[in-house]
């Protein structure tokens, strides 16, 4: 093979490599009682107990969304039980089915895009926790549009999200395998550029109607990790770190 061949070649392999888990957590992995599950663009931590990931993570680029070349018309994009979890420690389609509750993606699929393969990745249900059709549709869409869009500002970003059982009512469940219902859902967010990093968490009501825009829901990480009992980004140096979570980062009302 002609030299110059040969490094267009290794120059392409580089491109196409997938991304590792170690990317996904470059900046700290929250606690994770069970084995972090790597989905190749997304990673798992998958709570057995309620059936539902205690949290996804996963890094995020300028690159990856102006790579979209994909849409779910393009595939059977349909939720699917989870093949390295075992039957009765993992939830199933058919607990879905007619419980009122829409299969929330934790990783959305619009931020995967770039290949089909991608976007069908994130339709597994440890990928996903019971949400009210409502908020799944409408509040919780508009912040993984916001999520995008601090991407597209800043170029890079890592993303963590999970579910939040807040209060003393029962815990309720759905389906045969008693899947959980949190009350809230979060999300938190470093963003990363030239000019420096920014952190945003976001932590909403599991309710059809949440009349209130996304500035309403907006917290600091450390209350996140205080409601969650996780550690984000953890890799940070400490000063900078508590710096950053103590913040509650702006989101400008449209």
């Amino acid at each position: 093979m002609p030299r110059r061949l040969y490094w267009l070649s290794v120059l392409l392999a580089a491109v196409l490599l997938p991304v590792f888990a170690a990317d996904h957590l470059e900046f700290g992995q929250p606690d994770c009682p069970t084995p972090v599950l790597d989905k190749k663009y997304f990673v798992v931590c998958h709570d057995p107990e309620h059936k539902i990931p205690l949290w996804v993570g996963y890094a995020l680029t300028r690159e990856d969304l102006a790579a979209a070349v994909a849409n779910r018309k393009e595939g059977n994009f349909r939720f699917r039980a989870d093949p390295e979890l075992p039957r009765g420690r993992r939830a199933e389609p058919s607990d879905y089915s007619k419980s009122g509750y829409d299969q929330g993606h934790m990783a959305p699929a619009a931020d995967f895009t770039r290949s089909v393969e991608a976007m069908k990745a994130t339709f597994i249900l440890s990928n996903a926790v019971p949400q009210k059709p409502g908020l799944n549709r409408g509040q919780w869409a508009q912040l993984e549009a916001f999520v995008r869009e601090q991407t597209e500002i800043h170029g890079q970003a890592w993303i963590f999200t999970g579910p939040v059982f807040i209060g003393k009512r029962p815990l309720r469940t759905i389906g045969a395998n008693r899947v959980a219902v949190p009350t809230h859902t979060f999300k938190v967010i470093l963003c990363v550029s030239d000019r420096g990093k920014e952190m945003f968490a976001f932590l909403m009501p599991n309710l059809d109607k949440v009349k209130s825009g996304l500035e309403e829901h907006t917290f600091s990480v450390d209350l996140i990790e205080r409601y969650t009992g996780l550690d984000f980004f953890d890799r940070l140096p400490a000063d900078e770190q508590r710096r950053l979570e103590r913040v509650v980062g702006k989101v400008s009302k449209k």
